[in-house]
Parts: C-alpha cells; sequence; structure tokens
C-alpha cells in the first residue's frame, strides 16, 4: 500500500494496491476558471477520511498541492499564475483509503527543487523530489535507504541557518524513535535520533509538538510519552528547547539527545489512564515565554483543556476549559470525539486567544500566558486590533453531498516554501471524519460511507 516503488517488484507493488503499470497521468493545460470567491479548482480529492493533504508556494508565486485523487493516487499538482497553467502527475503510491495517519507534507527548498512525503503509518518511507519546473522528473526514490522501513508523521521544517530538514517517527505507536535528516549539498543526511524509544521502564513513543523557534532562533518543543499502542497509556508531558538538534537545553543544563523522559524538563506526570491525549500545543508568548496547551482527566475524571508555563523558573499548570464529562481516551488508530483545541491570535498585551471543544462544546478565551488566567474571549477592536490587520480570506463554500458520516470542510493553510513562510492561503475540500483508521460502513443514514463521492479540492489564495 505504501512504498517505494524503486524498492519493490511488480509482483509485491501489484500487492500493495498500486499496479506497476499505474498511469502517470501526467498532464498539463489551461487552467479551469476561478470561482466568483477567487477560488481556483485544482483536482478531485478523496474522501473518506479526514487526512492533511500537503502544499507550498515557491518564491515566485507556483502553488504545490499534494493530495490523494478520486482514486486515492498520491497526486501531485503544480499551478503557475503567470502562464495560468495547471499541471498534474500521479505517483505510483497509493492510499487504502481510511488511515488519517496518512498525512502528506510538501517542500520546495532554495533551488526550487519540491519534495513531497507520505501515504505511510509504521510502513516504508515513500518520498518523491524533482525539479519545480519539470513534473514529470519528479521521482519517488529513498531518502537516505536505512531506517525507513517503519515511517510515520513526516515533517519538513529549516534549521536556524535556513538548511531544510526531515523528521519523521522510526518505529511503532508505544515503540518508535524520531529521525532527523539535514539536505546537504543536493543527499540527505542524517543528524541522529532526537527522541528515543525506550525509557528506564521500557519501550516508549514520542509524540511531539511542532518545533516553534523564538526570536534569538532557538527551537522549543514539547513531548507527551506513551508506553504502548492504546491512547490510554500516554503518561507524561515534557519540555527541552535547542539551537542545533544536536545539543538540548534541559533547565540550564547541556544534555546530548536522543531525549528521553528523564532526560528532558517534566511538565506535567498525570500517569497513565488519566485522559492524556498527544496532541499537545506549544506556542511562544510576547515575552518569549513557552506555553504549552493538553488534555488531561481534571476535577474529579472530566476532561479539560490544560494551559501550562515557566513561572520562577518550575513549571505551573491550570486548568482553564473543563468540560461536563470524560470524553473517552483509549485504544488505538485516529480517534473521533477527543478535545480538540488551538492558539488563535497574540493581541498586542500578549493576551493568547485560545480555542477548545469538548465533547461538543466549544469555549473561546483569552488566555494570559505569563499568569496563565483566563478570561472570555471578546472580538479585538480599534485601530490596532490584529483582526483589523489580517484581511479575511474569501467566503468560499463547498457543498457537502448527502449520505455521507460526518462529513466536514477541510481547511490547510498554505505558506511559502511549505514551512514557514509567509501564509499564502488555503487549500479546502469535504472529507469525513476519522473512524480510527477503519473503513466507514454505510447505513441508513450515510448510505454512501463506503463509497463516497470525490470532493473538488479548490485553491484559495490569500487576499492582497
Amino acid at each position: 500500500m505504501k512504498f517505494y516503488l524503486s524498492l519493490l517488484s511488480a509482483g509485491a507493488l501489484a500487492a500493495a494496491g498500486c499496479a506497476s503499470d499505474a498511469r502517470s497521468n501526467d498532464l498539463c493545460e489551461a487552467a479551469p476558471p476561478r470561482q466568483s470567491n477567487g477560488a481556483l479548482p485544482i483536482g478531485q480529492a478523496w474522501s473518506g477520511t479526514d487526512v492533511p493533504f500537503g502544499s507550498a508556494v515557491s518564491k515566485d508565486g507556483q502553488l504545490v498541492a499534494a493530495y490523494y485523487d478520486a482514486e486515492r493516487y498520491l497526486t501531485l499538482a503544480t499551478y503557475d499564475p503567470d502562464t495560468q497553467r495547471l499541471c498534474h502527475k500521479r505517483l505510483a503510491s497509493r492510499f487504502a483509503g481510511w488511515d488519517a495517519h496518512n498525512a502528506l507534507v510538501v517542500a520546495i527548498d532554495d533551488a526550487d527543487t519540491v519534495h513531497v512525503a507520505g501515504n505511510m503509518h509504521a510502513s516504508p518511507l515513500v518520498y518523491a523530489r524533482g525539479p519545480l519546473d519539470d513534473l514529470n522528473a519528479v521521482r519517488l526514490q529513498p531518502m537516505l535507504g536505512r531506517n525507513e522501513a517503519s515511517a510515520t508523521y513526516p515533517q519538513f521544517m529549516h534549521d536556524d541557518a535556513g538548511n531544510l530538514l526531515f523528521l519523521y517517527r522510526d518505529g511503532m505507536s508505544g515503540n518508535g524513535s524520531w529521525l532527523l535528516n539535514i539536505w546537504n549539498d543536493g543527499k540527505w543526511q542524517r543528524i541522529g535520533a532526537l527522541f528515543a524509544d525506550r525509557d528506564a521502564k521500557g519501550p516508549v513513543n514520542a509524540y511531539p509538538t511542532a518545533f516553534v523557534k523564538d526570536g534569538s532562533g532557538r527551537f522549543h518543543v514539547a513531548v507527551v510519552w506513551r508506553r504502548t499502542p492504546d491512547v490510554a497509556t500516554n503518561f507524561a508531558l515534557t519540555y527541552a528547547s535547542t539551537r542545533d538538534f544536536r545539543l538540548w537545553d534541559v533547565g540550564g543544563q547541556r544534555v546530548n539527545g536522543p531525549l528521553s523522559p528523564e532526560t528532558m524538563e517534566m511538565v506535567d506526570a498525570p500517569g497513565v489512564q488519566h485522559g492524556l491525549v498527544n496532541n499537545a500545543l506549544l506556542q511562544i508568548s510576547r515575552s518569549g515565554k513557552p506555553v504549552l496547551l493538553y488534555t488531561k482527566f481534571v476535577d474529579g475524571q472530566k476532561s479539560g483543556v490544560v494551559a501550562a508555563t515557566r513561572v520562577n523558573g518550575a513549571w505551573r499548570e491550570k486548568t482553564i476549559v473543563a468540560g461536563k464529562t470524560a470524553v473517552k481516551v483509549s485504544g488505538g488508530g485516529s480517534m473521533p470525539g477527543l478535545p480538540v483545541f488551538r492558539f488563535g491570535e497574540t493581541r498586542a498585551n500578549g493576551d493568547m486567544h485560545v480555542s477548545a471543544v469538548i465533547a461538543g462544546v466549544q469555549t473561546e478565551l483569552l488566555l494570559d500566558p505569563d499568569t496563565l488566567m483566563a478570561k472570555p474571549w471578546q472580538p479585538d477592536v480599534g485601530p490596532n486590533a490584529s483582526s483589523a490587520r489580517a484581511k479575511p480570506m474569501p467566503d468560499v463554500t463547498l457543498k457537502i453531498p448527502q449520505g455521507m458520516d460526518k462529513a466536514t470542510v477541510r481547511k490547510v493553510e498554505v505558506r511559502q516554501n511549505g514551512m514557514d513562510g509567509p501564509t499564502e492561503g488555503e487549500l479546502r475540500w469535504f472529507a469525513q471524519g476519522v473512524n480510527q483508521d477503519r473503513p466507514h460502513v454505510c447505513t441508513e443514514q450515510a448510505p454512501v460511507a463506503c463509497k463516497p463521492p470525490a470532493s473538488p479540492l479548490l485553491w484559495v489564495p490569500a487576499p492582497d
């Protein structure tokens, strides 16, 4: 199902669910007319489950999108606004259709080489690269050719010097090591393991937040640790920072990687079976302090959203949203219904907008990152308001067909270079909700859930 074309025989390839003579489906043509709101249709996308697509915009404004087409093949689309040409290339990698872990990521390096990875969950690394100006030359290939048999969670990013990095997990949930590669002189090289696959008690698996760089060039990360594939065995939340991903600052001490729960700063250790979810978020406040959001059981086993930061050199945590009941936090796969939350804008006074949903109840707050005091959110108004400075995205609607299972409109931010450049717009499509990575079943209430119609995939540029 997920593989390197160069590493599998034709027989193994067909067995994986992608015939060896799969159509390349290369095509360049005049782009279709934009919609009245400015949105550009760029393809038809699989809508079976909520799996993230990848995207990037080059320095000269060309869009690259990676998505699963209507027949579930990993497909690349490029759009050049100067020529108004839309190109497609189907790669010989086919999505089974239901595993929400199989996210796609895209990066464009300084030489305008396109890098694409995804369609894997504890399976062989799927990676392709080639020149932006020749989509037909983008090819599936190994990255280093080692520690690539059981990959998950691909992520491209830049170090402080602007070098392209690639981070992924090698191994399984509950027993996996996180590896980091660097793109140097036209080839990938291994930096090393960032997070260990064992602690003093046995196998573990790190679930890191995205790395966040502060104004001094230091990268910050928090990690939820798990002992088995069961999400209920998440047991601790830790933190560290680094400048080079080789040496780490842990409470003022210099520590060599790979990091383990014992060698990072302990933020919170609720233990197993205490509702800790591996979806923590990290943001840097205006004063330069790391601020964390995460979920665990609070107030007598109710699901809650907790904020944490350093106060006088020690970590302090405070519940900012408490649900009415405990949401089930156990089992494996991509689980529906877990609490979700996000950081919004940071205001001029330093307050941070936090949005949270627990058991369908949405809460909007303003969080003081220094005191962790929260108050109800109110719109930011006045000439210095962040909302007044940012133009809203165009009002683009997608009609979701009847008969699907919990389908919603998906929005993915599109950034220049695919990682940390300015926001250039969004990709939008509709898709069914996650179902613990299992196929959706057609029912009387959702008669097309098992064979969902394709969704238009729209490129929505940011307003000028």
